[in-house]
């Protein structure tokens, strides 16, 4: 593979473009494995025809396209020879949100039945504790096959092998730091000495959403080294900063765009880091209304929007968007030291807009 600056001029593949490839790579595997599960019971069969409605009920395919992105920006290889270990970065994407909507006790995504909902369907006749029990149980099986499945198709991946066994340490990594996130997050709404949400951050969203589709590109294209380390560090900008619009979408995002509602996060009491910047501003009188709401499981519709007004009034949403105009404009920075051709770099601005400009 060739690397460094590409000689070349190729015009870099479109986010929709990239979705098209990705889908109709995934799907077929998937319809192949709920073919081989019904074959030995109809009920697992069930539970990868859950997975499937749900891997084609929504999604950008993003993290897929940064990988195509980078292996192509260092590489004239076609980009058929990665494609599954692209796929890959969407099958552990689709388990983390799978098991996160367990832990966030959420049953909708993409504005449909997640797979908890779907097995409560399934499991109507069962007593209610049962119920809930055993469809979240089924839902975290479902994000285990994903994850199997993920490192199955790194492996079937037509490049060096050292390369590819690099990628599948990738894979493993993103996996070791997400968990870690995952499990801050969740201890953030009820210890009192949490992790930092900017730690929760790196660990939960920058670590496999950027950091590893990133590096997986950049490896499997065998670029130099220090361009690797350019493209890690603009990973982790890229990474937080859209963690922190993720958090401004989760409490004033619209559900009809999101496919999710935007009062759990208020009434699960999720420390984000727009929480802690309205406790470090606001007024003793607003900490104290805030209070009566954030955390609150039964707190209304009528009382969220009073705890949205609270978190503009004391300028913790507008102190998020800042945060967030900082990391873009060092990621744009480092875009610059990057050794690609001006139709690539092009290309990445348009990533990094897509991911800290968006309302989903």
């Amino acid at each position: 593979m060739k690397q460094g600056t590409r000689s070349s001029v190729k015009t870099p593949l479109h986010p929709t473009q990239s979705k098209e490839m990705i889908d109709a790579f995934l799907l077929p595997i998937i319809a192949m494995k709920a073919e081989e599960a019904a074959a030995i019971d109809p009920s697992y069969g069930a539970l990868w025809q859950s997975i499937e409605q749900l891997q084609q009920a929504g999604g950008k395919r993003l993290r897929s396209y940064m990988t195509l992105l980078i292996f192509s920006a260092y590489s004239d290889q076609p980009l058929e020879s990665i494609l599954p270990s692209a796929a890959a970065q969407e099958l552990l994407h689709l388990a983390m949100l799978i098991q996160d909507d367990v832990i966030d006790r959420d049953f909708t995504r993409y504005g449909v039945k997640n797979i908890t909902a779907q097995y409560l369907d399934h499991y109507k006749n069962l007593p209610e504790a049962d119920r809930t029990h055993f469809a979240q149980s089924s839902a975290m099986l479902a994000g285990d096959l994903l994850i199997s499945e993920a490192f199955i198709l790194i492996a079937e991946t037509q490049a060096n092998p050292t390369a590819v066994l690099t990628a599948q340490r990738l894979l493993a990594k993103a996996i070791f730091h997400v968990i870690g996130g995952e499990l801050l997050d969740t201890e953030a709404s009820f210890k009192a000495d949490a992790a930092h949400p900017l730690v929760i951050a790196e660990q939960k969203t920058a670590s496999y959403s950027f950091v590893t589709p990133f590096l997986m590109g950049a490896t499997l294209a065998e670029a130099p080294q220090e361009q690797r380390d350019i493209l890690q560090n603009l990973g982790h900008q890229l990474g937080i900063a859209y963690q922190l619009r993720d958090d401004i979408i989760g409490v004033f995002g619209k559900e009809s765009l999101t496919g999710k509602s935007s009062e759990g996060d208020v009434r699960e009491g999720k420390f984000t880091l727009m929480i802690d910047e309205f406790y470090r501003r606001a007024s003793d009188e607003q900490r104290t209304h805030f209070d009566t709401i954030f955390g609150n499981a039964e707190a209304n519709s009528k009382e969220i929007e009073i705890a949205r007004t609270l978190l503009e009034e004391s300028g913790a949403k507008q102190a998020l968007e800042e945060m967030i105009e900082g990391y873009q404009e060092v990621s744009l920075s480092l875009l610059e030291q990057l050794s690609v051709n001006e139709t690539h770099r092009q290309a990445f601005r348009h990533l990094i807009d897509l991911c800290l400009q968006r309302e989903k």
